[in-house]
């Protein structure tokens, strides 16, 4: 026997002594009319505690073997449950196997088989969902993912796959609440802001995706990823340049634009046009210093073109002929054939055919290429030198008389008879490269 026990018996049984000594007469007790008895008060006293007591057993008692039965319920239960959960481990293993060896039938059927005993597995519904996106079934994956994103709306892997399954189905509002609500979750989120992004591409939202694209910048780290993402962020700015251009707001496009610069100042979309608003403001001095700094940041010919077509409205081809040469000069791989081709003719309209000669017989290979035969045909003509002037033209019959000036896309390869700010078959900026031949 414990102290304890030992200390509340001794307890008690002094009480009982007190008790009955204070109180040494008998009770009447009445149990129903003539039916009674009498007993010692601490007979009475005594008797209560004890039935107290067994009253008190009684129900613990009860309780117990009530509390007995719930555990061993609750413990089939959970056996079940372990049993349950380590099949569900097993098949999820298998179904994972089986999808990253490129088995997907075998794959979905094992998550399938998981469903059957636990539907509520978000994992599962989530791998489902994305499977049948992938094969084309763009309403079962919603489904699926609606039933996962009930039951956890926080999942963030649930949350990119219904981005995904509303960026298919072609509903960038849904996508966008969805992508917002990833945010929500994490501000930080690379993948969550360049998806936001794509959204507001497809839409022409150009102020948009500069403000999700600053964030991004910010975000990215090491000096090659960050300039890529600033090469971007200028372009897109240089759309919004765009907007205002053509809303004829060319204060607002010159702003806007030199701002496009500020991130990429090799956006040679962003020089062009900057200087084509500058000539919309009647500033042909402004114009004429954007395509210039263009071409020394470019060596885009688009530049040169622009500025000797302001040249030859002003009546300024000479000014243009030393833009040509200064360029020839500077070039530090050797001067572009085009480059040699623009100067050539315009020196031939200025009436200096020995200049002309020079540099075509110097710099190309006239008996290859059209375009050279027909300048060096013309200008043996003006120098009056007939023989060599109808070998040369005859040179250039035997080539392709369809050779023209043409731009080709430096990313897809796609050609196009005039320079445009991005290719519009792969989507590319500022990669539309001039050269000579037939376009596509």
């Amino acid at each position: 026997m414990s102290l304890k026990s030992i200390i509340t018996f001794l307890f008690f049984a002094l009480l009982s002594v007190y008790f009955s000594f204070l109180n040494p007469h008998e009770v009447d007790i009445h149990f129903a009319q003539g039916w009674s008895f009498q007993l010692p008060m601490i007979v009475l006293f005594l008797g209560s505690v004890l039935l107290g007591i067994l009253v008190a057993g009684f129900l613990h008692g009860a309780l117990s073997l009530k509390n007995f039965f719930i555990n061993l319920k609750k413990s089939g239960r959970a056996k079940r449950q372990n049993k349950s959960n380590h099949r569900s481990e097993r098949l999820l293993e298998e179904a994972e196997n089986y999808l990253a060896c490129g088995h997907v039938s075998k794959s979905v059927a094992a998550y399938e088989k998981i469903l059957n005993t636990s539907p509520s597995h978000v994992r599962v519904l989530t791998q489902l969902g994305n499977i049948a996106r992938e094969e084309g079934n763009v309403e079962r994956a919603l489904k699926l993912h609606l039933i996962a994103i009930e039951i956890a709306p926080e999942n963030l892997n649930v949350l990119y796959g219904l981005a995904e399954d509303y960026c298919i189905q072609a509903t960038p509002k849904k996508e966008m609440e969805v992508l917002e609500k990833i945010l929500e979750f994490n501000r930080r989120s690379p993948r969550a802001l360049c998806r936001m992004r794509e959204v507001y591409l497809k839409l022409e939202d150009w102020p948009s995706a500069v403000e999700v694209q600053r964030k991004l910048v910010a975000l990215v780290k090491g000096r090659e990823k960050k300039e890529k993402e600033k090469r971007m962020l200028g372009q897109y700015i240089y759309k919004s340049g765009v907007r205002y251009f053509n809303n004829d707001s060319f204060e607002l496009a010159i702003t806007e634009i030199k701002r496009s610069l500020r991130e990429n100042a090799q956006c040679l979309s962003s020089h062009i046009l900057l200087g084509d608003a500058y000539l919309k403001t009647g500033d042909r001095k402004g114009a004429l210093k954007s395509w210039k700094k263009g071409y020394a940041y470019t060596k885009s010919i688009a530049c040169m073109m622009r500025m000797e077509e302001v040249y030859r409205e002003l009546g300024q081809p000479g000014e243009m002929i030393k833009e040509y040469k200064e360029a020839i000069r500077n070039s530090k791989n050797g001067p572009s054939e085009i480059l040699i081709m623009l100067l050539g003719v315009l020196c031939l309209e200025e009436k200096t055919p020995q200049e002309t000669i020079r540099l075509i017989e110097e710099s190309t290979d006239s008996e290859k290429a059209i375009i050279p035969s027909l300048i060096l045909g013309d200008a043996y003509k003006q120098d009056h030198n007939e023989t060599k002037s109808k070998k040369a033209l005859e040179n250039a019959t035997r080539q392709i008389k369809r050779a023209i000036f043409n731009f080709k896309c430096g990313a897809c390869g796609k050609t196009l008879n005039k320079w445009t700010d991005h290719c519009s078959a792969c989507n590319t900026f500022d990669t539309m490269e001039c050269f000579l031949g037939i376009s596509s």
